[in-house]
This record gives structure tokens, sequence and C-alpha cells, in this order.
């Protein structure tokens, strides 16, 4: 599987802010941006970014903007609505039982498992937009990454590895950003266009080949495919894959807890999301099992209230605790600096407790059940949001956009998601966005109150389904057509 994104709805992707499905071949832009004006700030001088130290230019930076009435109005803490709308599950659901085998996929490949043609689509795909400098990126750029990408040793290598740190997935082996165009919202930063995914500490991979330098390596995780720096990975044997997928599994329920070895080094910090193999108990701590580049295993140590041994029923306290620790993310595109965005937020939430989840929006929107809101009104949607949603167990889908339906609050349809920012027009037409820029609690109408709100952009105006992605997929009936998977309720 592989993530990828829709260029041309960059706009609404921006809105929401996940990583979504195949783009559209990238038009070279008109490679010019218009002259820039001079920048006199609060320093008093004219552009005093050329060549001064950060301490000597002296800029006031803002604190805070406009606030947000839904992010006062509602705590942002998961307690009031876990209490009020959470359950404790008396037996594993049928979705966990299948998750080891999902999560170790890339361990069971003898082969790349998407065709040659499908894994280049950025080869074809960017062909112009806008670098690191927001000055157009030269054509010679684009024909040595192309030359340097080694698609014709596309399959010559086909191992199994893990990782030995967490890494950003790329679209092209590099770190440097493409932007489609810097000036407009949505088009520019954060939206790396070729920040595709990212891949945890320890976790199995599989490897394709690598550029022709080796200094990167097209990988394939449970969830996603690119490129990724060749001295982030090492090859396992089979000895090791068998000894791994043996033992206990360790699911962590706290983010950036140090992990220390035997003699007190770091070794990494701790991600929901992430699970090592068990090596044994010791009081108060599980000690795993990790990899080095040499294939050398190394002991670290996890206090038991990082984690849990085996997949847990679902339960208030796990919810709890899992949901509080992601609502402190910042906004991540494609998990940029190590943070989330919407799809990657909630399928780490639901990890610790064996639910495997796609790692795009589109393809979450999917899993389960799923009820579409084709031609219903808002108030309609609404309705079947509280009649048929389950509140932690539901995923509430727009284009570019998913949100974990948490139950009602004082009647209101309330959600968790990790979002970029309110879409914005002013008198003149031109768009922009009210910056949220991390993981929150709201309604389906956040920002409507602010100065320039575009009402054609709310939230409930957009959204098309929910799925309950812990039920079964609902059978088709001989009469139902066949490309449906959609229930009218």
């Amino acid at each position: 599987m592989k993530t990828t994104m829709w260029m041309s709805g960059i706009l609404l992707m921006a809105l929401g802010g996940c990583s979504t499905h195949t783009p559209d071949l990238l038009p070279t832009p008109k490679l010019s941006l218009p002259p820039s004006k001079t920048d006199v700030n609060q320093s008093g001088l004219e552009d005093p970014f050329c060549c001064m130290l950060p301490q000597d230019i002296g800029v006031k930076l803002p604190e805070f903007g406009p606030k947000v009435n839904d992010l006062d109005r509602f705590e942002q803490s998961l307690v009031p609505y876990v209490e009020q709308n959470g359950v404790d599950r008396d037996n594993l659901l049928e979705v966990q039982t299948a998750f080891d085998a999902r999560y170790y996929a890339p361990w069971s490949y003898g082969a790349p498992p998407e065709k040659r043609e499908n894994a280049s689509w950025p080869l074809r795909a960017f062909r112009g937009g806008y670098g690191s400098n927001l000055r157009p990126v030269p054509p010679s750029w684009f024909e040595e990454i192309s030359n340097q990408s080694n698609f014709d040793a596309y399959g010559t290598l086909n191992q199994k590895a893990v990782t030995l740190r967490w890494m950003d997935i790329r679209a092209l082996p590099t770190d440097k950003p493409l932007y489609k165009n810097p000036e407009k919202a949505g088009d520019g930063y954060p939206f790396d266009l070729l920040q595709n995914s990212s891949v945890n500490y320890n976790e199995p991979i599989f490897v394709s080949h690598t550029t022709k330098d080796g200094a990167w390596s097209y990988i394939f995780t449970n969830n996603a495919s690119g490129w990724v720096k060749s001295d982030g990975i090492s090859i396992v044997d089979n000895q090791t894959i068998t000894s791994i997928q043996k033992s206990d599994k360790v699911f962590i329920i706290e983010d950036n807890f140090p992990m220390r070895d035997a003699k007190n080094r770091f070794i990494a910090y701790t991600r929901i999301g992430m699970i090592l193999p068990l090596e044994r108990e010791e009081g108060d701590n599980y000690l795993v099992k990790t990899y080095d580049q040499n294939n050398i295993v190394t002991v670290v140590t996890i206090p038991k209230h990082s984690a849990h041994l085996g997949a847990s029923k679902i339960n208030k306290k796990d919810l709890i605790t899992i949901g509080n620790q992601l609502l402190k993310n910042t906004y991540g595109w494609g998990g940029m600096y190590g943070e989330r965005d919407c799809s990657s937020m909630i399928r780490d939430m639901f990890a610790p407790f064996g639910i495997w989840l796609p790692r795009n929006s589109a393809a979450q929107s999917r899993k389960g059940e799923v009820i579409s809101f084709a031609k219903f009104s808002n108030d309609e949607k609404l309705a079947a949001i509280k009649s048929k949603g389950v509140p932690f167990e539901t995923i509430i889908y727009l284009k570019g956009h998913v949100l974990l339906y948490i139950g009602t609050y004082q009647d209101n349809v309330l959600v968790m998601h990790n979002f970029w920012g309110v879409r914005t027009v002013d008198n003149e037409g031109n768009t922009g966005r009210h910056i949220i820029g991390r993981a929150v609690i709201s309604t389906l109408e956040l920002g409507a109150e602010l100065d320039n709100y575009d009402p054609t952009m709310k939230l409930l105006n957009r959204v098309e389904s929910m799925n309950i992605f812990t039920h079964a997929p609902l059978k088709l009936t001989r009469n139902a057509k066949a490309a449906s998977t959609k229930k009218q309720l």
C-alpha cells in the first residue's frame, strides 16, 4: 500500500490536513513570484534576516491570535466525554484478531507488493513547484532526482528489515521540500508535497532497492511506501523475524518517554502506536528487545505506566490516557517533525487496542460499516451521527480529513481531530486560513464565528460519510449495486 496525495485537491486537504491518495500530474508552474517588498518590521531594519544572528534582530514575536469559541467552550480533555460516552468492552472485537498479520505484513513479502509503475508515480507527478527558498525548482533538479531514484533496480534487493529510528517517508529521495505555490493558503508551508508518511522506531519494513548512491532506500511499511535514509534501517534475518513475531507484544500508550539500555544510555523515545517485542518483566518495568544496525539485540526499559502487554480491550481508562496524550500534539503534515496529522492521530490512537487502520484518510473512511451522507441536509447528517454513530469507534469523513466521533455533549455532536486551519475568504474573494494547527475537540462548525469565515467550507457542509470501524462491513444484497459499499440511512 502507498500513501499518496491528490494534488488537485490540495486546498481541501489543507483545511483538514491528511495525506491522501494518488495525485494528478502536477503542471509546471509559472516560474515567477512577484518582486519581494522591502521587509520593514518591528526591528526597524530592512531585510533584517539576511545575515544577522537571531539575538541581534530584536523582533517582537506575536503571542496569541483570536480565540475560537469551540476551543474555549468545550474542555480540551477526553475525560468528560469518555466518562459520558465511552464503554468498557468485555471482549476483544473481531477486528482486533487480525492485527499481527497486518502489522507484520512487510515481512511476508517476497517481492514488492506494488508494480514498479505505481511505486514510481512521483517521478511523473512532480515536474515543477517551489523549493525551501520559495523559488521555482529548476528542471535539472527533477532530472537528477529521477536518475538517483534508480527504479531500474526496483525489486532487486527484496530484503526484510527494521527501522533504527523514527523517520519521515518521502515521495522522492530527498529532505528538501516541494510546495505547489507558497503564495496561496494551503499550497505552501506546511504542505510539503514530498512528505508521504512516517515510520516508527523498530518497525518491520520491506526494502525494494536503494538510490544509485545508496543513501536512500525504497521501503514498504504495513501502511505506506516511499524513501527513507538507508542509515536508518537494519536488515534482519529469518531467525530474528521469528523471534520477534513469537514474542509477547508491548504496546506503547505514552509519547516521548526516554527508553534506555542496561547502561542507562538513551536509545529512543516512546511513541503511541509503537509495538515492541517483550524480553521479560521486572517489577514495574517491561524490558523489550530492539535491534541495532548490526542486527544485535539491545534490551531497553519501559515503565508499565507507559505501555501495556498485549492488545487491550477498548476501555475508558486507556481511551483517556491515550487520547489526552494525542491532544498534546501540534499538527504535522504527513507526520513531519515527529507530529501527527488527522489520519495518523486516529491510526495511532487505536493501535494499542490492536485495531489496525490504514494510514490515509480516504482509506480509513472505508474501514468497517460505512454510512453515506449523500443528499443529506446538515440536520440529517447530525441526526444520523447521533443515532448510528458509536462514540470512539466511528470516523467522520470529508475529502482530505477524518475526525473521530466522541459522542454528544450538551446535545452537540463532538469530534476529536488534528486540524490545520479554518478556511477564510475576504471581501475581495482572497482565501486564507485561521490556523488551529493542533489536535482539538470541537463541533462540526469549528470557527464559524471568526471574521471572514468561509461558510461554504464548514466541516458539517462537507462531511460525506461516517464509518464504524469496529463493525464488520455491510454485506450487499443481490439487488445492491456491485460498486456500492455505502449504506443509505
